[in-house]
């Protein structure tokens, strides 16, 4: 149950249709905040802090606050349509900005960052013997009477999870990745389908050839396929039980999920910016989170090691297990990346994560965040390891009142589609996975 909190109605107007919203603010939380060392009561962390993710100022961890208050400065003189700007380094977080009236309880809509979670839970079913390795057929997992015939099985017998969380599985384009007539009515079809596992099971596969790789939303439905069947959960119960109540999360939500119990695996997350910012530490760290290993070393590994090339002239491969690879910048990074300008950055380097979230709807997002991590924030690291720096008294001053200030920019586009308005109250509900087997087993 979540704690009472005031209300308050955003200025902002929906699609011909769609009612005004209404955005829950948390009552005791006083908005965009720079994090500050904290007083502890009585042995107590603060909230959603603890051992592995803790606050400390930009000086305790080697940032200058004067940079930041220059990046919060570019920011505000320019109307880029962000939420929300988080920032930490070696698990301290530094900085944390909300526009809009928003606050640290709004979840908001992250579009493909939700690949990246279910590559996490992937790994974690793994870990716990409950899928088979990557390098297996998905028909290992996936039951035979799902299939139409004994042809359709065999056509899948020689795809593998590794391949699936590569996207060199199937040859399903859709919208937006496609805006053809065809793409749309895939959309459709695939957003109609009462089991989208099924709908999955009937699109075409892409040719064998070592750089096979096409982006889109159906292929993460044969992995969200082998974590339900694997698990017998639904890939958010498992989530809440295996990650997010682990890691403190709160307010999350996984829409869309399909008439047969199986989540949407390409899309559909709602997260607090700040449960964003722990997902990336627990990355950053290698899968270790307060003491406990959450997530095995060699599956953040594999993540991180691109294998597949989203396009065939790249150089090097600049994707992994449902991650990307960027060494196109001061520092290679890895990220969880969703459309309209979602991101989850991983930077090992400086031990930087970064996290954003927003709604580009003219395809700018990319280059905006590559000029605020390469031109803004890469001079506010003063050093390489982290050490403290002398305290910036005036300078953090002034980057507390700019970011305080922040929530009172107005970034919620009149235009704004439901699903991206940030709130704390869930906007759908969920029903727990029933595999709907015959009394006989599943058996293939």
């Amino acid at each position: 149950m979540h704690s009472q909190r005031a209300t308050v109605t955003l200025p902002c107007v929906f699609r011909p249709g769609c009612m005004l919203s209404t955005l829950f603010l948390h009552g005791i939380v006083a908005g965009a905040v720079l994090a500050q060392e904290p007083e502890v009561a009585a042995g107590v962390p603060p909230d959603d802090f603890g051992r592995s993710f803790s606050l400390a100022t930009p000086e305790q961890v080697g940032l200058d606050s004067g940079k930041l208050l220059v990046l919060t400065e570019w920011l505000q003189q320019n109307p880029f349509p962000i939420f929300s700007l988080l920032i930490s380094r070696h698990g301290k977080l530094v900085y944390e900005l909300y526009t809009s009236g928003l606050d640290r309880e709004h979840a908001h809509y992250v579009m493909s960052v939700t690949k990246s979670f279910v590559s996490a839970l992937i790994g974690i079913a793994i870990d716990k013997k409950l899928l088979a390795a990557v390098d297996k057929p998905i028909t290992d997992t996936l039951p035979r009477r799902l299939f139409a015939s004994d042809a359709e099985f065999a056509r899948f017998a020689n795809l593998t999870l590794d391949q699936v969380l590569g996207m060199a599985a199937l040859d399903a384009p859709i919208a937006p990745h496609d805006p053809s007539p065809t793409g749309q009515r895939r959309l459709l079809e695939f957003s109609t389908a009462p089991d989208r596992l099924r709908f999955a099971l009937t699109q075409a596969l892409l040719p064998k050839k070592p750089a096979a790789f096409q982006y889109n939303d159906i292929t993460p439905m044969l992995a969200i396929g082998a974590l339900q069947y694997g698990t017998g959960k639904s890939a958010f119960d498992f989530a809440q039980e295996q990650l997010f109540l682990p890691l403190g999360f709160r307010n999350a939500e996984w829409m869309h999920q399909d008439a047969a119990g199986f989540d949407n695996g390409g899309y559909g997350l709602r997260l607090r910016p700040i449960d964003m910012q722990k997902f990336g530490v627990l990355f950053l760290a290698r899968g270790a989170w307060a003491g406990k290993q959450l997530l095995s070393k060699s599956w953040v590994d594999r993540s991180f090691t691109p294998w597949n090339r989203s396009q065939p002239e790249y150089a090097e491969p600049n994707y992994g297990s449902f991650w990307w690879t960027r060494r196109d910048a001061k520092w290679p990074r890895h990220e969880a990346n969703g459309w309209k300008g979602q991101r989850i950055a991983v930077i090992p380097t400086p031990g930087l994560v970064v996290t954003m979230t927003a709604c580009f709807e003219d395809g700018g997002d990319d280059a905006m965040f590559c000029k605020l991590l390469d031109d803004y924030l890469a001079p506010a690291v003063r050093n390489s390891n982290g050490a403290k720096l002398p305290a910036a008294d005036v300078a953090h001053t002034k980057l507390l009142q700019a970011l305080r200030e922040a929530r009172t920019w107005q970034r919620l586009a009149a235009s704004l589609e439901p699903r991206m308005v940030p709130t704390v109250a869930n906007k759908e509900s969920h029903r727990a996975f029933v595999d709907a087997a015959p009394p006989t087993g599943r058996g293939h």
